[in-house]
């Protein structure tokens, strides 16, 4: 027994079946642990990873995929940037968050070998999101509840905003099942009662940030799929409008939202900014002039709430207590921004530029990689989905489909 273990080919193959099963664990556990997704499956998953072999091989591909590596340069800056932080127990805790990512997406894309092992983590990624589906129907009907759902507001672990995302993403990856030819038609049936249910609950839920990425990322999505041609084009905009139509009409809380953002925009116009919309016009204007005073290399990573509660202190703002409540700037860019300054914006943006040049090769994975990327852009501009559940689910999403691309180079060479 012991003889047989030392044969370093059977310790690769039983450590690649290993990673593959902690890689279906963390796909499963997504939307209910922002613990082990951020905090402990990434260090599981690199464990393995290195026991499985082809480190070198591993490495080389890494170097030669631009994405990855901007995102590792944008996550070692982060760490920099901690010399020029007082508050490091706050920037550790969001390096955590940028070192699952970089993690996470690294060993996606260089592990998975084959569509099978596709098909098991998008399968276990799916099917936890149809257990939360089905939690937060239940939820809705009052028949049961957790710490954070209610009737109005029933998303089962995480915030609206964040649920949201999850059910955008959901929604377009089994858009794309549904058109992939290789699929058996009996599960198909089943997806797309899925898709039904899983868009029906984002405009259940009261998270505009993923009603509105979902809606834009649809667009993205068809013109992407089909190209621009007329007849799909008034297609998607016909079945876009008729969304959100029988959202609001049959919707009571996706109606209430619309209502509370028509409302929001009235106090912004006499100067109230306590409301979702003017809060994120405050953070503007208070977070500028931090900018402007630490334009290259930011204010650190781990001192954005303290300068921010600072910098709100003596600005002219009538109303400030609103702001106290906050825990980030509500805008991904500028949360970038202000950690890191211009260079560190750089580096990030040059990140989503190079994903969104290195999709999948073949056009439907292609049309579904550019619409998930687009959620999230999207919400980059409301809200700060990489310090959060959202996060883990990014990095999962850029290792899967690169991976795709790949098919894989690693395991070619090896």
């Amino acid at each position: 027994m012991i003889a047989s273990f030392s044969d370093t080919g059977k310790i690769r193959r039983y450590s690649h079946y290993a990673l593959l099963g902690t890689l279906t664990l963390y796909a499963m556990l997504l939307p209910f642990s922002d613990a082990f997704t951020t905090f402990t499956g990434p260090y599981i998953l690199l464990l393995f990873w290195i026991a499985e072999g082809a480190v070198k091989k591993k490495f080389q591909a890494l170097v030669n995929n631009n994405a990855l590596l901007f995102l590792w340069l944008f996550f070692l800056f982060n760490v920099f940037s901690l010399l020029w932080s007082s508050n490091l127990h706050e920037g550790i805790h969001t390096l955590k968050y940028y070192a699952a990512i970089a993690l996470v997406a690294t060993i996606v894309a260089t592990s998975l070998r084959n569509r099978r092992e596709h098909t098991v983590v998008l399968g276990a990624f799916l099917v936890a999101m149809f257990v939360s589906d089905v939690l937060s129907y239940g939820i809705f009907l009052g028949w049961w509840q957790t710490a954070r759902g209610t009737p109005t507001n029933p998303t089962p672990i995480m915030h609206h905003v964040l649920y949201s995302i999850f059910l955008s993403v959901t929604a377009l990856l089994l858009l794309g099942q549904l058109l992939d030819a290789r699929i058996d038609r009996r599960l198909k049936i089943l997806e797309a009662i899925f898709l039904l249910s899983s868009t029906a609950n984002l405009f259940l839920n009261g998270g505009r940030t993923g009603q509105l990425a979902f809606v834009i990322a649809l667009f993205v999505f068809f013109l992407s799929y089909f190209g621009f041609r007329i007849r799909y084009f008034l297609l998607t905009l016909l079945g876009v409008i008729s969304l959100v139509w029988g959202a609001y009409t049959l919707s009571p809380i996706f109606h209430d939202r619309v209502h509370q953002g028509l409302s929001d925009l009235h106090h912004i116009r006499t100067g109230n900014l306590d409301n979702s919309w003017g809060l994120r016009i405050a953070m503007k204007e208070i977070s500028l002039p931090l900018v402007k005073a630490h334009p290259l290399v930011g204010v650190g990573i781990g001192d954005i709430l303290d300068e921010f509660h600072r910098a709100a202190e003596v600005s002219d703002l009538p109303d400030k207590a609103f702001l106290t409540r906050t825990i980030h700037v509500h805008d991904q860019f500028l949360q970038v921004t202000l950690q890191t300054g211009l260079i560190g914006l750089l580096l990030f943006g040059i990140f989503l530029i190079l994903l969104f040049r290195y999709p999948p090769a073949d056009r439907l994975n292609r049309s579904v990689f550019y619409s998930v990327l687009t959620v999230y852009v999207v919400a980059f501009f409301i809200d700060v989905p990489l310090r959060s559940y959202c996060s883990g689910l990014f990095a999962f999403l850029i290792g899967y489909f690169m991976s795709q691309r790949a098919q894989n180079d690693v395991w070619k060479l090896s």
